[in-house]
């Protein structure tokens, strides 16, 4: 039989209904979109930045030492079985007439190799690669002068530029890190030949892992591998300390006994100057030499007695200074791979949901021409074949678009809003099969299996009967008419309303789980960002108060100290002298010890649920919340925490509101108690009078300058980290809210046009029968305001759920988000309900208008 005819119904089908065929396609377009795209971006740039890893051999551990580091060091180290070790120096200094802190390194030779952007690399030592954040402030060519750095570790002052180049371990270009120069925050970083620095060791030694190679840097079995490593670390340093103990004490000693012998000697001429009757006045001279030189003997020796082994700091990748761009790279990622798991899977299965109802209703409209294509001849697997054929391309159509959209260009747009500031650059596309199979297959199971399985049943009868008209679905007595005290009391159009929102009972449920799902997505999205939008302005203008940490040395003498005490007398509203510690356990915290419980001028403490005030007694320590949680405990009861290299039991005596970083507050009373170990005040809590931003640096770099002050850590570094942090997610989540409201006016056009189309000789008749064009509009759009209302209640719950969800999955160890929304978040998912059903109301009452009634209610017996 010649199918003309057949391709040609097949083709009719895609045209005489073109606004459901467009649904579909945009329904799926959008789910796929959202899936693909979400669900690529993780991997993307995950992959990105460990091809960035890899390129530049970035170290896994960077090693300090209070006494430098040596090719003691080195040798030792290398006896490591597959370990390479890079000994460098850097140093901090400041721009010539300015606060602007730059961090030196000498050109790394064997890894955390630089990347050149521009230019060559430094030839001698008077030549200067710079990063990217000084960019626009120099060209190729000019001339940079520093100020003298504190350590004098450089030769030179004034360098010619080069080039430019981007810092393995440095990953973000406008958060780099505190610095001991300037006003304490890193502005910049430079590279110079390995010439430039003037010094007898080195600052900085470098270590690669080759069994950490195989690893990639976000994976939980990096980290588990590299805690393996740092400890084998961390042993043959205990054993090099006793060696470059050793080492360090030989030379004074050599000295020493080199001054003895002489002494010795010196101590024999006089006695037998004494005993040849040589007058004691003229030995007087040779006496008091022989005094000086046993005094400087015993200084020596009591030098050396006071040395200690030397200290050696191992710090991973996070934990270097200048590592914040790194954490908030991999954290981000993270979130974004969290979202990815929650947000578009919801957004996915509405849209697939509402297509399966789009798809039956198409099955079921077509009945009349099936019966017709197998009253003409044409087989069952035929007539099927056209629903699949239309099921196939609509969904395909609509799957490949989402998918090459969400690959190409919303991965692309989420990565670039995250990775703009960062040295890693622009993702990398890859290809995931497993995704795509998964969007396809999703998209083939809520658009041709339901085409499938209706044509089959309706298949199922004789073609005469499929050439009829399907019969009304049957009306039965609902919940609501057995209660006649209520029944009795609706009018006619509200019991046709309650009769019809149960009588079609697919529709109801798909027009409540649409809007839900618009709404919780709607609601879940707009959550998110009132929840990181409100962390920085909550903990850094509400919670503490305090501008900047200015850390002393306890060894410098009272007039030393004198110039910080007036410069903080002449800046400060309030300060205070406290201790800060670091605490290790399962997160490393800060150890915040005050001399008495009154801190209110410097930090709120207070529970975040209650709002109730939190008093620091002689009883316990204050934890924040998001430490507290990582360790489990609550109010009243007792963690085991290491301070001052020794383990301690410590009572929670409250758990105060904190979004960022892990603080721990006690009084000196209880920390003597509980620590067992004396209180030494070693910073200075600060809160200026003028706590402008630009002020807060200029203080901080007046500081730095001081002999005391030996570093300066402000809060304006932290909320521009916390910041970056925020701002990626919140750009992210204005994408995806942007996505709910689409597809929450793709959802209501789809279901009010199918119930439009489904009751159409029912709307005929009641205009028939008197009704105006408003009771009309009124008489079906009724039930889609009703179940509307349902689906935003059933919405707003599930969103507060979701919302919770997607919160705890974006936090990172070190930050938590306020759960807490405002009543806006409430209020603009419904608002935009509303609106979408209005003007949805206009377009069906002008549809309804234009009724042929006669052409409806013609029989087609």
């Amino acid at each position: 039989m010649k199918r003309k005819k057949y391709w040609k119904d097949v083709f009719h089908a895609f045209t005489v209904s073109f606004g459901r065929t467009l649904s579909v396609v945009f329904l799926l377009a959008l789910g796929a979109m959202a899936l693909t795209g979400l669900k690529v971006t993780g991997p993307n740039m995950q992959n990105t930045a460990q091809e960035y890893v890899s390129k530049t051999k970035m170290a896994d551990f960077y090693v300090t030492s209070d006494y430098g580091l040596t090719g003691t060091e080195k040798a030792e180290l290398n006896k490591i079985k597959g370990v390479q070790v890079e000994l460098a120096n850097l140093t901090d200094v400041t721009i010539k007439h300015t606060n602007s802190a730059v961090r030196i390194f000498s050109v790394p030779k064997k890894m955390s190799l630089c990347t050149l952007i521009s230019g060559r690399m430094p030839k001698n030592d008077t030549e200067i690669v710079l990063g990217p954040s000084l960019q626009k402030k120099y060209r190729v060519g000019d001339k940079i002068v520093f100020s003298k750095d504190k350590a004098r570790l450089l030769q030179k002052n004034a360098y010619t530029v080069v080039g430019f180049a981007k810092s393995a371990d440095i990953w973000d270009n406008s958060t780099m890190g505190s610095s001991s120069a300037g006003t304490g925050e890193l502005k910049g970083y430079a590279f110079v030949s390995k010439k430039a620095f003037d010094s007898a060791f080195y600052t900085i030694g470098r270590i690669r892992f080759d069994n950490l190679a195989s690893y990639p840097y976000y994976t939980d079995d990096y980290d588990k591998k590299a805690e393996d490593d740092q400890r084998i670390l961390k042993d043959r340093l205990k054993e090099i300390g006793r060696t470059r103990l050793d080492q360090l004490k030989a030379q004074p000693l050599k000295e020493i006994e080199r001054t003895k012998q002489k002494l010795t000697g010196l101590k024999e001429d006089i006695e037998q100057a004494k005993r040849n009757g040589v007058p004691a006045l003229m030995l007087e001279k040779q006496q008091e030499q022989y005094n000086r030189g046993i005094a400087k003997v015993k200084a020596g020796e009591n030098k050396i007695s006071r040395m200690k082994r030397p200290a050696y700091t191992i710090d991973t990748r996070k934990g270097i200074a200048g590592s914040d761009g790194y954490e908030t790279y991999k954290n981000a990622t993270t979130s974004i791979s969290a979202v990815g798991n929650v947000f578009p899977v919801v957004l996915y299965l509405v849209a697939a949901l509402v297509t399966l109802t789009t798809m039956t209703r198409f099955v079921d409209e077509e009945r009349l021409n099936a019966g017709l294509l197998r009253a003409l001849g044409y087989t069952k697997r035929q007539v099927i074949s056209k629903f699949v054929i239309y099921g196939f391309v609509t969904s395909m159509s609509g799957t490949l678009i989402g998918i090459l959209v969400g690959n190409f260009l919303l991965s692309p747009m989420i990565s670039d809003i995250i990775s703009k500031t960062t040295v890693v650059g622009s993702e990398k596309l890859g290809f995931y099969l497993s995704y795509t199979l998964l969007t396809v297959a999703a998209a083939l199971i809520s658009s041709v299996l339901p085409a499938l399985l209706v044509a089959r049943r309706n298949l199922s009868e004789d073609p005469a009967r499929l050439m009829l008209p399907k019969p009304p679905v049957s009306g039965s007595k609902i919940l609501l008419e057995k209660i006649p005290f209520l029944w009795q009391r609706l009018s006619f159009t509200q019991k046709v309303t309650a009769r019809n929102i149960f009588r079609y009972k697919q529709r109801m449920l798909m027009t409540i789980f649409g809007v839900a799902g618009s709404v919780a997505l709607l609601f879940s999205g707009l959550g998110i960002q009132t929840s990181v939008s409100g962390v920085s302005r909550r903990q850094f203008g509400q919670i503490l108060k305090y501008d900047m940490l200015v850390f002393r040395n306890s060894g410098k003498s009272a007039d030393k100290r004198a110039e910080s005490n007036q410069l903080l007398a002449k800046k400060a509203r309030a300060w205070e002298n406290i201790m800060i510690k670091s605490v290790h356990g399962k997160n490393n915290s800060s150890l915040f010890v005050f001399p008495d419980s009154n801190i209110n001028s410097f930090v709120d403490l207070h529970e975040r649920q209650s709002d109730q005030k939190i008093s620091l007694g002689d009883s316990g320590a204050v934890f924040s919340e998001k430490l507290a949680s990582l360790y489990g405990v609550k109010k009243g009861d007792s963690v085991r925490l290491k301070i001052n290299g020794r383990k301690v039991r410590v009572k929670v005596s409250g758990v105060a509101e904190m979004y960022a970083g892990h603080f721990i507050y006690m009084t000196k009373a209880y920390y003597e108690r509980a620590v067992h170990d004396s209180y030494r005040s070693n910073v200075a809590i600060v809160r200026l009078r003028d706590q402008d931003i630009e002020n807060v640096e200029n203080t901080a770099a007046d500081f730095i300058k001081l002999p005391d002050v030996y570093s300066v850590s402000q809060n304006t570094s932290l909320i521009r980290q916390l910041a970056s942090v925020v701002d990626s997610l919140q750009m992210v989540m204005v994408i995806l809210t942007v996505l709910s409201v689409l597809l929450a006016i793709v959802i209501l056009y789809n279901l009010t046009n199918i119930n439009v189309a489904e009751r159409i000789r029912e709307l005929s008749t009641v205009k028939v029968l008197g009704f105006h064009n408003r009771e009309v509009t009124l008489y079906i759009y009724r039930e889609t305001i009703v179940l509307s209302v349902a689906g935003i209640v059933s919405g707003l719950f599930f969103g507060q759920i979701m919302h919770k969800i997607i919160l705890k999955m974006i936090g990172s160890d070190y930050i938590m988000f306020d759960p807490s929304v405002p009543l806006g978040v409430y209020l603009i998912p419904v608002a935009a309900i509303v609106f979408i059903l209005f003007v949805l109301g206009c377009f069906v009452n002008h549809r309804l208008k234009g009724i042929d009634m006669l052409e409806a209610l013609k029989s087609v017996d």
